[in-house]
């Protein structure tokens, strides 16, 4: 059974997942292509009909808890590939099934952040920006991602309040400094936007514009913008354009799965409502939508072939079989798979599995035979435990954790295990 609201302005497409109808309308509103933002405000913005849409009705009925599967060896399920060790306080996002992008620690205040490119068979990591290419300027590297193919980061000039998104192409999955001196500047802003969250996919990357929450910009409409580098030459500086207009700030960051992005925008309706939106890499299109109950908040969304998994931290009791915090994974039969702790980690699909944070361990969730797998820690591990180094589906699974002091290890290290499906 689905829920009715009536809505001002609404763009959508059709899905049915997880026995939730969600609205089968298309009206071309929330979601835009083109270079130019101000004018895809003002054509997102002309006046469309009534509409009744429909928002994800879930009956505690449909929800299957991962409590009721039976415990099984993790050696039935996959098996470690590797493991190496790298600096403590080191982040590792996965960029393809050989390497992952790792933010380390810098060497001095001005240089909080550096940036490298790691080989997950040989542990081998190789720094590509020591420091932010604003460095005199006082910007310190943000954040970044990584694909095969494309390298975004944000870099910030904290006292001012100012930032700017740079990238570049990698050619064969490496760079050298240099090349990264020659990045690309793809948008600048000041604190009345917030610093955007970025992505990559093959040759393409992403990042958001959003007004700051309280900032004197806080009414304006918000992007997924989107570049892609064609030739894959240094010094290339691809077309931005925005793919997608949220009319209100967007939650959680863009999320890759294979050949697809997961947003969460905002619904123009009078009352509080987001959506779970999937774009299509190849050619920017709305594949998939699910619009969730009303002011109900999601941590992470990610699309994983046959339906979204997201994370809730808070409990929303209104909600039905979506009133409580934990991960919830849309299955084709009409049910929600369900794992109660609070999300931390966005989840991985690897062949028959979803793998999920918990507090301390990654569990792998076999729905077909009713299995649940515990992927043990490392010794000495801290308490929080792993880490998942990716979301969305992937062949390989690399998980990462800081293990504690020991002879001879004054300060400890990051250790990082990549796993292989059987």
């Amino acid at each position: 059974m689905a829920r009715h609201i009536s809505r001002r302005k609404f763009m959508g497409a059709s899905l049915a997942t997880g026995g939730a109808v969600v609205g089968a309308l298309a009206l071309p509103s929330c979601s835009s292509k083109g270079n130019d933002p101000a004018a895809l405000t003002d054509k997102a913005q002309s006046a469309y009909p009534q509409a009744i849409i429909e928002y994800l009705d879930v009956d505690p009925s449909q929800v299957l808890p991962y409590t009721g599967m039976a415990n099984a060896e993790p050696a039935d399920y996959v098996r470690e590939s590797n493991n190496f060790d790298l600096p403590l306080g080191s982040l590792v996002y996965q960029c393809s099934n050989s390497q992952a992008l790792v933010i380390t620690p810098g060497a001095s205040s001005k240089a909080l952040i550096r940036l490298g490119l790691v080989d997950l068979d040989s542990g081998e990591l190789v720094p590509i920006l020591g420091q932010a290419l604003g460095y005199n300027e006082d910007y310190v590297i943000y954040d970044a991602r990584a694909s095969a193919g494309a390298i975004i980061w944000v870099e910030c000039n904290m006292v001012h309040g100012l930032w700017r998104v740079l990238a570049a192409p990698l050619l064969s999955g490496a760079i050298t400094e240099e090349g990264m001196a020659q990045a690309a500047l793809l948008e600048e802003g000041n604190s009345d936007f917030d610093p955007p969250l970025v992505a990559a996919s093959a040759t393409k990357v992403y990042w958001t514009v959003m007004p700051a929450a309280t900032g004197p910009a806080n009414t304006q409409d918000s992007y997924l913008r989107c570049a892609e580098f064609t030739g894959q030459v240094f010094g290339e500086k691809p077309t931005a354009q925005t793919i997608y207009t949220s009319h209100g700030r967007m939650i959680v960051g863009p999320q890759v799965s294979g050949d697809t992005i997961t947003i969460v925008p905002r619904v123009d309706t009078d009352a509080v409502y987001y959506q779970l939106t999937t774009l299509n890499t190849n050619d920017d299109t709305v594949r998939n939508i699910a619009l969730l109950p009303p002011s109900l908040r999601v941590t992470d969304a990610v699309w994983l072939g046959e339906g979204f998994a997201f994370g809730i931290e808070g409990n929303y009791d209104y909600a039905k079989g979506l009133a409580y915090f934990g991960t919830y994974y849309q299955l084709g039969n009409g049910q929600y798979l369900y794992v109660n702790k609070v999300p931390t980690s966005t989840p991985v699909a690897m062949k028959s599995l979803l793998y999920v944070k918990s507090t301390k361990n990654v569990i792998g969730l076999d729905t077909a035979f009713g299995n649940a797998v515990i992927i043990p820690t490392p010794e000495n591990c801290v308490s929080y435990g792993d880490i998942l180094a990716a979301g969305g589906t992937q062949d390989r699974l690399v998980v990462f954790t800081t293990v504690t002091s020991r002879i001879g290890q004054e300060r400890g290290m990051c250790r990082v295990r990549v796993l292989d499906a059987l």
